[in-house]
């Protein structure tokens, strides 16, 4: 038989074919992991992914691959900080230190380097613990951006990011510069014609947000939105013309532009006709065939919003009403949730009457048939019962006060039982007692005097989401200076329960009385003292208080001339414009009444 020979060893290095695949592409396989866990969401992603680096640097440092991580292995590291949960680290601190090392390893940031920077930056800016310095933020993205154009690095996501990250940032002029960005974005393209950084759908989209997502009270909410709706047509026109076929109008477009409308409807009625006008052109749109534009919920709500907003609420409970019909045909995006029927309610609080509360206790009603149903999406909530709380307490139907009550001792029931979101706090304890103090209830004082000591026996307790206010204090005032309606008996109970809670509101360390304590107070004396001599000389002591405290504004002066004879008011005021009220005499003036 033939022998055969072995092959002579050849010191000829393998070529890149006869390489291992682990020895060829490591990185590949490195990056593919990277990517993955970036993504995946998990807790300690980004620090995993960045471990996972150092130890390929590390064995590449060895020897033992031939490779070391490139440009696209530091970017998802870099995204996977971007994309992780908030540290005690600023995102971009993490992105920011991660890019000087690569440039201490010889790599070159790239334009996906720069725009994942800008997205960490964007993240902070929507995130409450770094809020406060969105301010610094945005001027720190616009520089990225300045020097982003100058190396020829920008593209549309650049821009997008920056745009959104002045517009999250909610300043007062956020809208009018995240525009300014805009039209020199559009100016560079138009110019260049580079398509790396053409205009698109985002882009003018997140500018309409930021004139949409502008305080409802700030001044000039209604030119701001219109403002928006311009910008939609700008897009309509770029687009019809083909100047443009990146700038179509979408849901998202319109919905924020309602939005806008919606917000600036408090400072203009007429801005929630506008707002529904432009709903119902969506809606025509979508029937022509432009399936982008369909109504979704968010546009239904934010127009219920609208005319709750401007003390419509039955042109609200219309649009909800609208809302589950559409459902009921099939649209399952339409499905009411507990938002829009919280809306609604809020809506007929906002209203009060006796209509209103009717119209709010059949809604609730409701929700709670739809939830026992096992429909989550619609369940009560502190809002939704505190609005129908408010309802019944500006109505005028008999025994409303003491629904309001039963209605807490519910959510206190249910809440015990399980769903602790349903809990009662101190405002939905405040709502009812205020809604005894707007009734005709003869022991309504009593009732209110109640509801405080709860709060404060369960406070003290621990539970200290139902500590009493000082809101709940000038509301037991309130509802004692009220009880007119009793005999002398149930009079004076109330002055000594109004009398009770001023002097315990004064003592307490967590909570200090305020102007309208003092207005509350002097209105009790006016309505419950009926001694002329034992008013004026009470009236007086409590408003030397108030003087001693820097309380004594407008408002109270003007309540101690209507509860003091007139030339007591008057000696009063003279004698406290010749006072210097320091805290070297405050202590003389403390509450003496008996």
């Amino acid at each position: 038989p033939k022998v055969r020979r072995k092959k002579k060893s050849s010191n000829k290095p393998l070529n890149a074919r006869e390489k291992s695949f682990s020895q060829r592409d490591p990185i590949i396989s490195l990056n593919m992991n990277l990517d993955y866990l970036a993504k995946s969401g998990q807790k300690d992603a980004a620090m995993r992914c960045e471990e996972m680096l150092l130890r390929i640097e590390a064995l590449h440092d060895d020897g033992y691959y031939e490779k070391s991580p490139d440009v696209v292995s530091y970017n998802s590291v870099i995204n996977a900080y971007a994309y992780g949960r908030p540290s005690k680290i600023p995102r971009s601190d993490h992105a920011k230190r991660l890019m000087r090392r690569m440039e201490e390893k010889g790599l070159k940031p790239n334009s996906i380097t720069w725009n994942t920077l800008l997205r960490c930056i964007l993240k902070e800016v929507g995130e409450k613990k770094w809020k406060k310095f969105s301010g610094q933020k945005v001027q720190e993205a616009e520089s990225i951006l300045s020097n982003m154009e100058e190396s020829g690095l920008a593209t549309t996501i650049s821009y997008n990011t920056v745009i959104s990250t002045i517009s999250k940032s909610k300043s007062s002029e956020s809208a009018e510069r995240a525009e300014s960005w805009l039209k020199r974005m559009t100016e560079r393209y138009e110019t260049t014609q580079n398509d790396k950084i053409q205009p698109d759908t985002t882009s003018f989209n997140s500018v309409i947000h930021a004139y949409a997502n502008i305080s409802k009270n700030t001044r000039g909410a209604p030119k701001r939105a219109l403002r928006a709706e311009e910008l939609i047509k700008q897009m309509e026109r770029l687009y019809r013309s083909g100047k443009n076929d990146k700038v179509k109008p979408d849901v998202i477009s319109y919905s924020a532009a309602v939005n806008a409308y919606a917000r600036a409807a408090v400072q203009d009625d007429r801005c929630a006709t506008r707002a529904m006008e432009i709903l119902d052109r969506m809606v025509v749109l979508f029937k022509r065939g432009d399936k982008g534009v369909k109504p979704n919920k968010r546009t239904y709500t934010s127009l219920i919003n609208a005319f709750a907003r401007i003390g419509k609420p039955a042109t609200a409970d219309e649009i909800l009403s609208k809302m589950k019909k559409l459902h009921e045909k099939g649209d399952k995006s339409l499905k009411p949730d507990t938002v829009c029927y919280s809306s609604v309610l809020d809506a007929y609080a906002r209203l009060g009457g006796d209509d209103a509360a009717f119209r709010a206790e059949e809604l609730i009603h409701e929700m709670e048939d739809i939830y026992n149903n096992g429909d989550n999406d619609v369940k009560p909530n502190t809002q939704s019962y505190r609005s129908v709380i408010t309802a019944l307490g500006r109505s005028k139907q008999p025994r409303a006060a003491e629904k309001a009550e039963q209605i807490l001792d519910e959510m206190i029931y249910i809440s015990s039982h399980g769903a602790r979101d349903l809990a009662p706090n101190t405002i939905v304890y405040n709502t009812v007692i205020d809604a005894f103090a707007r009734s005709k209830t003869v022991s309504k004082a009593y009732r209110a005097e109640l509801l405080l000591e709860r709060m404060l026996e369960e406070s003290k307790e621990g539970n200290l989401s139902i500590r009493p206010d000082a809101i709940t204090f000038n509301t037991v005032i309130n509802a004692a200076a009220r009880s007119v309606y009793g005999d002398s008996i149930v009079r004076n109970e109330a002055y000594l329960i109004g009398l009770n809670a001023f002097k315990t509101l004064h003592e307490l360390d967590y909570c200090k009385p305020s102007s309208i304590t003092y207005v509350t107070f002097l209105k009790l004396l006016d309505n419950l003292v009926a001694s002329d001599t034992s008013r004026d000389y009470m009236a007086e002591r409590v408003f030397e208080l108030s003087v001693s405290l820097g309380l004594a504004n407008d408002a109270v002066i003007t309540q101690l001339r209507r509860t003091c004879s007139p030339l007591v008011a008057q000696r009063i005021l003279s004698s406290c414009d010749d006072t210097d009220v320091t805290e070297e005499n405050e202590s003389k003036w403390t509450l003496e009444i008996e």
